[in-house]
């Protein structure tokens, strides 16, 4: 693995995400839609239930659900524009490693991801007066850096499907979120669900990271447990999605998918 690979990697994303004005629009466009939303709905039932501890609850959920999202599309997206712009054959024709390519559209969704949540905290704080900083700093990094790492492991999973069965399954980039948000407890505690739910919601490490956020808030504490459960599922399935890819990548090779992408 070469550092001066995914600087160059990097600098290729940089440009194509700076040349597109959709690209820079939607670090911000889509996170401030779900960030109005939910701020007003909030209002709305926390004037009905006189209670102000629901504002935490969904905004926070709001907030933090929207790295996960993030961190997806952009590992989707960015190998995808090689796909889509034929320039996926000449790619794996370079000396690039997969490992590369993987680190450099982590990185550079990373620093998407920053952005957005800068952008965030910012609309929240002036539009509801809301700080999700206020659980402390350290906290928010530990759910930030959960969510960001799974919605990695989403991203490369679906990105390796691609590879394996072609672009006519694409379309589950933009669609997983929404199957597993249901699932993730953003919003709702996990005890709301039916119990044949939560038997599949406890599979997710999202779920912990939401319970957690709703701990830090309502009691004010912090439940280490579930975070070092969350992280080593995280892990887990990192590995798993990796490992997914990098033989889908060579299924491709073999069978002929990349010249195929390349027409």
């Amino acid at each position: 693995m070469k550092i001066y690979r995914i600087n160059a990697l990097m600098l290729k994303y940089w440009y194509n995400a700076t040349r597109n004005f959709f690209r820079i629009l939607e670090v911000f466009y889509w996170p401030l839609m779900g960030m109005l939303v939910w701020g007003f709905t909030t209002h709305y039932i926390s004037d009905l239930v006189k209670d102000n501890s629901v504002i935490n609850f969904f905004l926070g959920g709001a907030i933090l659900w929207t790295f996960f999202i993030v961190a997806q599309m952009d590992i989707g997206v960015f190998i995808l524009e090689d796909i889509w712009n034929r320039n996926i054959f000449n790619l794996f024709a370079s000396p690039i490693k997969i490992s590369e390519l993987i680190i450099s559209t982590a990185l550079f969704g990373l620093i998407r991801c920053i952005l957005s949540f800068i952008f965030l905290i910012s609309i929240a704080y002036l539009l509801y007066s809301f700080n999700i900083l206020e659980i402390g700093i350290v906290y928010v990094s530990m759910f930030v850096f959960g969510l960001i790492l799974f919605g990695w492991v989403t991203g490369i999973f679906i990105v390796g499907l691609i590879f394996r069965f072609g672009l006519k399954v694409q379309s589950l980039l933009w669609i997983v979120g929404w199957l597993i948000q249901p699932l993730s407890a953003v919003f709702y505690p996990l005890s709301s669900l039916p119990s044949w739910m939560q038997k599949i919601s406890l599979i997710f490490p999202t779920t912990y990271i939401f319970e957690g956020m709703r701990a830090a808030f309502s009691k004010n504490i912090i439940d280490f447990n579930s975070l070092i459960l969350s992280f080593a599922i995280n892990i887990i399935l990192l590995i798993l999605a990796y490992i997914f890819f990098e033989r889908s990548i060579k299924f491709a090779k073999k069978t002929g998918m990349l010249t195929k992408f390349h027409e």
